[in-house]
C-alpha cells in the first residue's frame, strides 16, 4: 500500500510542474463549468477534476474557487476560497 501511494504522489508531483493556482468562478453544477478569472472561455466538465468530499451544489454556483492547471491539459480544482 505504501508503494501505491508514493506513485500517485508522484504522479500529483509530475503533473504540477511549472504551473500555478488559477482563481475561477463556479457557473453550473450540471454540466459543471468553471470561468477562469484570466480567461473569458468558460471550463468544460472534461477539462475539470475536482478533490472535494462533497458534489457542488446549486447553492454553490458563484462561488470563487482554487484550481491548479496539470500537464495532461486538466484543471484541479483545489478547494473553494473566499472571495
Amino acid at each position: 500500500m505504501y508503494n501505491a501511494l508514493q506513485q500517485i504522489f508522484k504522479g500529483a508531483r509530475e503533473g504540477m510542474v511549472d504551473t500555478q493556482v488559477e482563481f475561477g468562478r463556479l457557473l453550473s453544477v450540471a454540466p459543471l463549468r468553471v470561468k477562469l478569472d484570466e480567461d473569458p472561455t468558460p471550463l468544460e466538465e472534461e477539462e475539470l477534476v475536482y478533490a472535494k468530499n462533497s458534489v457542488f451544489t446549486e447553492q454553490e454556483i458563484g462561488s470563487c474557487l482554487a484550481l491548479l492547471r496539470c500537464t495532461n491539459g486538466q484543471y484541479l480544482i483545489v478547494m473553494e476560497v473566499a472571495g
